[in-house]
Order: structure tokens, then sequence, then C-alpha cells
């Protein structure tokens, strides 16, 4: 009852509290709220995984196109243009076996990277 409503209303006080300094970084930095907290979780050891890893991995291809290409092989196309869906997919399976361990901090590291 009462304990209940006391540690609500501590909680409250206090979210209000960090949305104040987060909305105070965010102004000062002119980064994200979003990116703020999520380098806080970082820098705090939280891991809050919320990356989707297909979508930064379109972004990693882009940047290393001619790398990520050449995983292919044999199947890699000759003719340049903008990749199919299924093209980057077969990238994407490449890029995987290629860092079975690694694949998903490389990702990780290369959009935190891309944040600056």
């Amino acid at each position: 009852g009462r304990k209940h409503n006391t540690t609500n209303a501590t909680l409250q006080q206090g979210f209000l509290k960090l949305e104040r300094v987060i909305s105070e970084i965010s102004r000062s930095t002119s980064l994200p709220s979003q990116q703020i907290i999520s380098l806080w979780n970082k820098s705090n050891t939280c891991v809050v995984n919320n990356i989707n890893h297909w979508n930064a991995y379109s972004s990693y291809f882009k940047t290393n196109f001619k790398q990520e290409i050449s995983r292919l092989g044999d199947e890699a196309p000759e003719a340049p243009g903008t990749p199919s869906t299924n093209l980057r997919l077969k990238c994407y399976d490449a890029f995987k076996e290629a860092f079975p361990d690694t694949w998903q901090n490389i990702l990780e590291l290369h959009e935190e990277a891309a944040l600056f």
C-alpha cells in the first residue's frame, strides 16, 4: 500500500530529473536523446541491443561495397548497378560466414561509428 505509493512517487520524481538531464545534454551536444541514452548504457555496461542487424548490414554494405561483393567469388555480378536485395542477402550470409563469432559486433560498431 503506502510503501508502494512512496516508491512510485520517488521513481516518478527521479525519472523527471533524468529526462531534464538528458534533454540538457541533448541540447548542448546536438545529439538525439535516444543516442545519449544508448551511449550511457554502453558506458555503464548495460547491454541494450535494439539494432536491426540487416539494416546495419545495409549501411555496412554501402560503405564496403567492393569488399562485400568480392565475398561472393564467382557469383559476384560483373555489371555495375544497384544491387538487388537478393544480392545483398547473399553478401550478408557470406559476411556472417566470414565472421561467425563477431559479425554482430562488427555491425554494431559500424553503426555506432556512423553516428559520429
